[in-house]
């Protein structure tokens, strides 16, 4: 994928929001999933091999850096609440409400809470994503819990019990 790929893959779907363009592209992929190139399932966060992890934690923060090398494309859960995004290195190409946007680092965001991303890497990337951790927990799966749902509905039905 060049430059902006992802926006034409965008413009390209033929239903309308944000949410049912995210939601078309995420079921194809997951719909070719073959475990080894092409991973995950919409229903848990997945730390792949082939892309470098390191979690860290501090009082009351969890930090998630994650490796992406030129060519690989991902999508993020539907977060809870805004966290930051930094871009290390490389050049990605990350969808919005607002459309795709291309970052190059070394550059920071604000994701804000409700957002679901799909990120190309033009370049080799290291991204680092800062998250509250209120009870402090290594476990990711309990992290996961407090800070991602995996669809709409769940998304809607946490911020209305919220």
């Amino acid at each position: 994928m060049s430059n902006f790929e992802l926006q034409k893959v965008f413009d390209n779907i033929p239903v309308k929001s944000y949410r049912e363009k995210i939601k078309a592209i995420e079921d194809f992929i997951v719909s070719i999933a073959d475990g080894k190139n092409i991973v995950g399932n919409n229903k848990e966060l997945v730390y792949p091999d082939f892309w470098g992890y390191k979690h860290s934690f501090a009082n009351g923060i969890y930090v998630r850096e994650m490796t992406m090398k030129k060519g690989q494309l991902g999508f993020s859960a539907i977060h809870k609440h805004s966290y930051a995004f930094f871009l290390l290195t490389g050049v990605l190409q990350t969808s919005s409400e607002d459309g795709v946007l291309e970052l190059i680092a070394p550059c920071h965001i604000i994701s804000p809470e409700g957002a679901k991303r799909i990120v190309y890497a033009q370049e080799d990337c290291v991204i680092v994503t800062v998250h509250a951790n209120p009870t402090n927990t290594e476990d990711l799966k309990e992290l996961e819990k407090m800070n991602v749902v995996f669809t709409w509905e769940e998304y809607e039905k946490y911020k209305n019990k919220n």
